[in-house]
């Protein structure tokens, strides 16, 4: 069914088709006429300002894009000018396209010019022209009937102009006369010259609504018909959507209606396709059979209906000419066994209503959702039709070209269409759909571990509810059971290359509580990489696939709301069994935007480590003011948040895992006690240094510690016992974090940080340790000791942080970043203060050793 507009617009290879709301099958011949050009166009002023070099795409651009529409005649004029610039511009743009419906439209070719060196060519040939059957949708289950016009132009040159023009006459007769159209004047490549018009007369009333900037029509008057002009010239290319949702449109359009409520398009829409009011032959047979299975349960007749509706009639549009919007008789369309969306919501609205349960059609557009009514009322607006029904008095949603849903009553799910059209007499507006209760996969893999020369058993049980249930239902009907479990081994093959099946798979379905679970099993041998640095050790890792396929692509570039696979609802556990059990820590994340959760939780139990995670989005799209947070919870998510590794030594029971600190890193420890001892023989020796003899002028100059020099003193008391706890939280001295990412190539990196790390915040621990203890013996050194502690501080921080840049993580450089700022603007306070301040210089005046000086108090000057 193609009620909604294609909201979409491409210059490319062929210029602009017909905008496919009438397809046709073989009620005429698909013939190109030849004719003049029409004598009601209106003339063009010429433009010939070229677009830029470098806004040009696929080596041509189009000098002129003319299209000029009578809406009287029912007339499309369409005219090109299309320059080519390279050789590129020869493959790409030496081909005419168009489409059209023979079945009421008629196609007149006017001209095909090539201009050489500024000399035509008359390249118009009928007997070149290749009319060949459309149906692009045909792999989706639609036959359309259309036909497209193709030419492929013999020698094009470099620096040629190519110049046609053609005119569609006729408009599909089930619209009845009312004009309803979307006009574009942008599209993916440059326009160095853009025109469209409209005309009409002028007691047609025509609502006319811009999108995206468009500029405000011309509009005149003259021998009684209304005329718009929208003329504009060097019109850029439309930025590329990529993953947007559906309803976000940045082409620059017009929509263009000759309704003025929704009222008029129900009216239409009912009297295009009325509802049975009884039914004969085979259907009524089968209606009976229906009831008399039912009994007086409305809700069992109900359920009853959907799933034969849903499962026997299978979805095939056949929709040419009018039936592109009217559908086809219930009776016919039961018996032939198939139908698009408009002949099944049709059917199954006439068998509930057969029965005495009030249904009606409902208009939807599934790409616009709710977003449909920022349109003006009209017939394009949807591209689907569904049904709604009261069933003991509660009001249920149907699709009925989704396939194998089951469960009880009225418990049905239906998809997030926004807003939709009832069909519906006396309605006069949209109405509100609900949304209904959402599925769930639970999963869980569980490995279990023998030994390491023995295969590792993988066990996958995975639960799906509601959706999640009718979906996987529909694909095994589809696919079948064998080539499922083909399917799934190749998923779990890319991971582990070696893997083999175990056993069948298992599928346990419950349609009453519509639930379905699949079991899996599998050996995985060579699970287990062998550690080339310690003898005996091996190494695994899990990462959480199932999320990461679900998260978008969101780069610095993205500047448009991205898409999201809702719904999705995933409880996803991974499961390891180790002979020699596990001693970790819990260890937990959690992050909620308004789009999506993600939570993960490790945890160990006995023999088993369990990695649960939790992940569900919580709307379509993400919008543009979130994108930055969203990108970097994604790059948070993969570089770190969905993976984990492990080490095991068979026999020693020794491993460890990412934060976990049960393998230790004995050159780490040795690093920093060599480091500590150093240090500590520094400062003894440095403490012990004689201070050139002056007179300890005791009592008169001393100044006790006080004012801003509290602050300091809190610091220093403060500082190792920081630096202390970051060692003990810390993966300084845990295998597992000498070990990270090493499948990434990034792990030199961790490895430079930790060494970095190890040496610096020990430095920083003596060192305040140090600077205490010179402060509380007044030492007359401490000064000049401060400065080199703060200048040091700096020093870490900066060279942290360009060591961290080298990981990518968006919180590590976060961190660091933040650390090294705040060092910065520490030192830059504090040092000046200790060289220039009185009261630091009359409060740490203690000399070593402090018996070598006078103590005795200033005399009276001499005479």
């Amino acid at each position: 069914m193609r009620y909604c507009k294609i909201r979409a617009f491409a210059i490319g290879l062929s210029v602009l088709l017909l905008s496919g709301l009438v397809k046709t099958a073989g009620a005429a011949n698909p013939v190109v006429h030849i004719s003049p050009r029409p004598l009601w166009i209106s003339a063009l002023k010429p433009y010939d300002q070229r677009p830029p070099a470098r806004s040009i795409e696929n080596g041509y651009f189009l000098m002129l894009f003319e299209r000029q529409m009578d809406v009287d005649r029912a007339a499309d004029y369409h005219h090109f000018i299309r320059e080519i610039v390279s050789e590129a511009g020869i493959q790409n743009g030496s081909q005419i396209s168009v489409s059209f419906d023979p079945a009421y439209e008629r196609l007149d070719f006017h001209e095909i010019v090539v201009w050489r060196d500024n000399k035509p060519q008359n390249r118009l040939n009928p007997a070149d022209f290749k009319v060949m059957a459309d149906e692009q949708d045909f792999s989706k289950f639609i036959y359309q009937g259309s036909y497209s016009a193709n030419y492929i132009i013999p020698d094009i040159r470099k620096g040629d102009r190519i110049e046609y023009s053609y005119t569609i006459t006729g408009r599909n007769p089930v619209f009845g006369g009312r004009f309803c159209q979307d006009l574009y004047i942008q599209g993916g490549q440059v326009i160095a010259h853009q025109y469209l018009s409209l005309q009409a007369s002028a007691s047609r009333k025509l609502y006319v609504k811009n999108f995206n900037k468009v500029p405000n029509p011309v509009i005149t008057t003259a021998n009684g018909a209304k005329h718009y002009v929208w003329e504009s010239f060097q019109v850029p290319a439309a930025d590329d959507l990529g993953n947007s949702p559906g309803w976000y449109d940045t082409y620059a359009n017009i929509q263009v209606s000759e309704y003025d409520n929704w009222a008029q398009v129900i009216n239409w829409a009912l009297a295009v396709n009325p509802v049975s009011s009884a039914l004969h032959g085979e259907l009524a047979q089968r209606v009976a059979k229906l009831k008399a299975e039912a009994g007086n349960d409305k809700e069992k007749y109900f359920r009853l209906a959907v799933k034969m509706v849903q499962d026997e009639v299978r979805y095939m549009g056949i929709e040419i000419g009018e039936y592109s919007h009217r559908a086809n008789q219930p009776e016919r369309v039961f018996n032939q066994r198939y139908g698009d969306c408009k002949d099944k919501a049709l059917l199954l609205v006439s068998i509930l209503r057969a029965n005495n349960i009030q249904a009606d059609m409902v208009l939807v557009n599934t790409s616009l959702q709710d977003k449909v009514e920022r349109l003006l009322p009209t017939t394009d607006a949807f591209n689907h039709a569904v049904a709604v029904a009261t069933v003991n008095g509660k009001q249920v949603w149907v699709d009925a070209t989704m396939s194998y849903q089951r469960g009880k009553g009225t418990d049905l799910y239906f998809p997030k269409y926004g807003k939709g059209l009832q069909l519906k007499p006396g309605n006069t507006g949209l109405v509100d759909i609900p949304v209904t209760k959402l599925g769930k996969i639970t999963s869980r893999e569980k490995y279990t571990v023998t030994k390491v020369s023995d295969k590792v058993r993988l066990d996958v049980t995975s639960t799906y509810t509601l959706d999640e249930a009718d979906d996987i239902r529909s694909r095994l009907a589809s696919n079948g059971l064998y080539t499922t479990e083909k399917n799934y081994l190749k998923y779990y093959a890319k991971i582990y290359p070696k893997i083999e099946k175990r056993d069948s798979l298992i599928v346990k379905d419950d349609e009453e509580r519509n639930e379905l679970t699949t079991i899996e099993s599998y050996l995985i041998p060579d699970f287990f990489t062998r550690d080339t640095t310690v003898v005996g050790k091996f190494t695994a890792g899990f990462y959480a696939n199932s999320i990461d396929e679900q998260l978008p692509t969101i780069t610095n570039q993205t500047k448009n709301p991205v898409t999201l696979n809702y719904p999705y609802d995933i409880d996803y556990t991974i499961e390891v069994v180790l002979p020699s059990g596990w001693g970790i820590a819990d260890r937990q994340y959690d992050v909620k935007r308004d789009a999506y959760h993600f939570n993960s939780d490790y945890t160990a139990k006995g023999n088993s480590l369990l990695l649960h995670y939790q992940f569900s989005f919580l709307k379509d799209f993400i919008p543009v003011d979130q994108l930055e947070q969203a990108r970097q919870d994604i790059s948070l998510l993969r570089d770190s948040k969905l993976s984990y590794s492990f080490s095991y030594t068979p026999g020693a029971g020794n491993y460890d895992t990412a934060g976990i600190k049960l393998h230790p890193n004995v050159w780490m420890i040795a690093l920093a006690l060599i480091t500590l001892v150093i240090c500590v023989g520094l400062a003894i020796w440095i403490y012990h240094i004689e201070t050139p003899g002056i007179v300890f002028a005791h009592g008169a100059s001393f100044v006790a510690i006080g004012g801003w020099l509290i602050l300091v003193l809190i610091g220093l008391f403060i500082t190792p016992f920081i630096v202390a706890n970051t060692f003990i939280t810390g993966d300084y001295f845990s295998m597992s974090a000498w070990n990270l990412y090493t499948d990434t190539g990034r792990s030199s990196a961790i490895r430079a940080l930790i060494v970095w790390e190890t040496i610096g915040y020990t430095l920083i621990f003596c060192l305040a340790v140090f600077c205490l203890v010179l402060f509380l013996n007044k030492r007359d050194i401490l000064p000049k000791t401060i400065t080199v502690y703060l200048g040091f501080i700096v020093v870490f921080n900066l060279v942290d942080y360009l060591l961290s840049l080298r990981l990518h993580s968006d919180t590590v450089n976060y961190t660091t970043g933040y650390a090294m700022v705040r060092s910065i603007i520490a030192a830059a306070i504090w040092i000046p203060y200790f060289r220039r301040s009185e009261r630091v210089h009359e409060t740490f005046i203690v000399p070593h050793p402090p018996y070598n000086f006078s103590y005795e108090k200033p005399g009276p000057p001499a005479e």
